[in-house]
């Protein structure tokens, strides 16, 4: 669909005259609004917006004004690094998270990823000291082996499921970092879990009528969802109990939650316990899988990148395992992850805010109060503006030099402000040391040449299984005269 821009028009003050900034929006439904269209092609959605400049309007449709008791519900998306950081940073405390979907809800609960104002902030100071600095660190030895062992039991000439393979590595990795101990046939629930409520949640935010439908009536999806989750939460729970039991903690994120107490001072309970638990699985592994999964994919089709990464390689770990003392001197293994977040960033979409009262942004644009504001990674990476040739994959682009000619908060694959991910640290190290010490053992080609699409369900997954070939490592590799 070809879309010529509709101005509505909002109004600024500017030196005491009345200045109107028009706002466009793409054509929609007038009952159904984007939903059809963004629920057929989201991401394809998302980049068609830049049409309609840095603050775009999107209509939601009579049937959710109805529903929203609002004559003309919309959702507005911000293009501009400049508005971005004013809703996440300079006036965020104008913008609360809207109501998320009930599957999203039930799953998260009142973890850290969910929880608002003085209780979030609570949250993220108990947790920052076990995903930052020094302990963060210590985690790298425990990285590099999974890693190592993994790699070495792939026989050369195989063919594999990356992203399986990956999501098993990462999966171990959180489970021991939760729990101390090794994951067991319990990782298969896990796995299973988490894809069928992706589908479930991406189904809910697509349509206000699946959003509505009410768990508890037995839909397919509704039935397969809940045995899923009743046994995680049984599993997790359990944990809890078990070690409620020991007269010894580990050294964990579960000893440091059953260490913990409330704002009055009493322990925490194991519903509250369980939440965060489930958040840091779910979000501390399946965002990293996903992101090396495309970095494999991405590393296969480039063998000039590849080159380079196998001789930064050769020349900072050598033979042995990589460490967290290593990654300051990966710098080019530090701008293939980076430039594969821009490209695929794991959480596609940040979830919508909701203004509290009028705002006038950056750009100009003003905001009603209630306006519901669209922040997309995805979209502000692949802006031309700030990225030429975006769908080109070029790791120079976050040379030190180039990063510094762009705008803050055009870059933004874990949020920004208050709710920036509170394991970014933790994901960046787990993905690098991944990265060198599989690259350094094993060469992945992949096997079908054709474009792997991504799938924009709650992070963005490879449409299809990415499936491929194990070969020996050759180190150190020619430079090919193409990419």
């Amino acid at each position: 669909m070809q879309y010529a821009p509709r101005v509505n028009e909002t109004c600024r003050m500017t030196n005491n005259a009345r200045q109107f900034v028009p706002i466009s929006g793409p054509p929609v439904s007038r009952w159904f609004g984007f939903f059809s269209e963004f629920r057929r092609d989201s991401l394809g959605f998302l980049l068609r917006c830049h049409a309609y400049g840095d603050v775009v309007k999107i209509p939601m449709g009579r049937i959710a004004g109805l529903l929203l008791r609002n004559p003309d519900p919309a959702m507005y998306l911000l293009n501009h690094p400049a508005d971005v950081r004013h809703v996440l940073v300079a006036n965020q405390d104008n913008y609360t998270k809207a109501p998320v979907p009930p599957v999203e809800s039930r799953i998260f609960g009142q973890g850290v990823l969910h929880a608002e104002g003085a209780v979030h902030h609570r949250q993220r100071r108990l947790f920052l000291p076990f995903f930052h600095g020094d302990h963060v660190h210590s985690y790298g030895e425990l990285i590099a082996q999974k890693s190592a062992v993994l790699a070495d039991g792939w026989q050369k000439g195989i063919t594999i499921d990356i992203g399986q393979e990956m999501t098993q590595l990462t999966l171990s990795i959180i489970w021991r970092l939760l729990f101390g101990q090794d994951s067991g046939p319990e990782a298969v629930d896990v796995t299973q879990t988490i894809t069928t409520g992706q589908h479930l949640i991406k189904k809910q935010y697509d349509s206000l009528c699946a959003r509505l439908l009410p768990l508890w009536i037995p839909t397919a999806d509704h039935r397969e969802f809940s045995h899923g989750h009743r046994r995680m939460n049984s599993m997790i729970l359990q944990l809890i109990q078990d070690r409620r039991a020991q007269s010894q903690h580990a050294h964990d994120v579960l000893s440091l939650l059953l260490a913990a107490t409330d704002v009055d001072g009493q322990p925490l309970g194991d519903d509250y316990i369980r939440d965060e638990l489930m958040t840091f699985l779910l979000a501390g592994h399946e965002t990293t899988a996903s992101a090396l999964t495309w970095t494999w994919l991405l590393l296969s089709r480039s063998p000039t990148v590849r080159a380079r990464l196998a001789d930064e390689l050769a020349a900072v770990v050598g033979d042995r395992l990589p460490t967290a003392a290593d990654i300051p001197r990966l710098r080019y293994t530090r701008m293939i992850w980076d430039e594969t977040l821009r490209l695929y960033p794991p959480a596609w979409l940040l979830h919508t805010r909701v203004s509290r009262s009028d705002d006038t942004l950056p750009s100009g644009a003003r905001l009603p109060s209630g306006a519901r504001v669209f922040l997309s990674p995805w979209s502000l990476q692949r802006d031309p503006r700030w990225f030429p040739d975006p769908d080109r994959f070029d790791p120079d682009r976050f040379s030190e030099d180039a990063a510094r000619q762009r705008p803050a908060f055009c870059y933004i694959p874990f949020g920004g402000g208050a709710r920036r991910c509170l394991g970014e640290s933790f994901a960046e190290m787990e993905g690098l040391l991944i990265m060198a010490t599989v690259a350094s053992r094993v060469r992945l080609s992949a096997i079908d040449a054709k474009p792997i699409l991504p799938e924009p369900l709650m992070t963005l997954r490879p449409g299809i299984p990415v499936q491929m070939r194990v070969e020996p490592a050759c180190s150190p590799e020619r430079y090919p005269t193409e990419t």
